[in-house]
């Protein structure tokens, strides 16, 4: 009997060890989930759609994900569809933007017909 009890006692001890063990990995594997990382710099390229002859257009520029704050730089280009390379051109740059979006005024400098473009804004935080 002996014998027996001794097996019991540590099979009981076993299951207890594991069973602290099992508790201890349970804490060790419980981890915060990760912070989303906000953009430092992004590139967005929107089109300007058809601007009419001798006018010009206010484009918005959506960021794929949010920045921290509305307080980034921002710089642009805008590039003609046709092979026209002084018919549009950007205006400027509209402050404030959003953390959400930026925008810029984009002009059809040609009087004769409307034009229709590319532009691309690139932002970026200190």
């Amino acid at each position: 009997m002996p014998h027996c009890r001794r097996v019991r006692a540590a099979t009981f001890g076993t299951l207890v060890g594991l069973g602290f063990a099992a508790a201890a990995a349970s804490v060790t594997l419980a981890v915060q989930s990760p912070r989303r990382m906000l953009p430092t710099h992004q590139r967005q390229c929107v089109s300007t759609g058809e601007i009419p002859a001798g006018s010009a257009r206010k484009v918005i520029v959506t960021w794929r994900a949010s920045f921290a704050t509305a307080e980034y730089d921002v710089i642009g280009s805008v590039s003609d569809a046709t092979d026209r390379a002084d018919a549009i051109e950007l205006g400027h740059i509209i402050t404030p933007q959003t953390p959400d979006a930026a925008s810029a005024v984009v002009w059809n400098r040609d009087a004769t017909g409307p034009h229709s473009g590319l532009l691309c804004l690139d932002a970026h935080t200190e």
